[in-house]
């Protein structure tokens, strides 16, 4: 095989390579035009005064005494963990 056979062999593989990656990304933008196309639901109207007021989980209520209990649980663990990664630090540094 000469050079110039091998040359072309490589400049039609990277031809069919990129073709084909053209062809994908067309397919995957005509696939998202199609679905906003069949979607009978209008975009939902955004009201400037309800994207204001803050957003809140719906669920039941808490107790206050479990709140507190939690809040505590975790402040123990992230003080812990603070503990461990300094005691760590100095373990390594000796």
């Amino acid at each position: 095989m000469e050079l110039g056979d091998a040359l072309t062999i490589t400049g039609l593989g990277m031809a069919v390579v990129f073709s084909g990656l053209l062809l994908t990304a067309g397919l995957i933008v005509a696939l998202g035009r199609l679905q906003r196309f069949l979607d009978d639901s209008p975009p939902e109207a955004t009201d400037p005064a309800a994207a204001t007021e803050p957003q809140t989980a719906s669920g039941p209520v808490v107790d206050a005494e479990i709140l507190t209990v939690i809040t505590t649980v975790l402040e123990i663990e992230r003080r812990l963990h603070r503990v461990r990664a300094r005691d760590a630090r100095g373990t390594a540094d000796e």
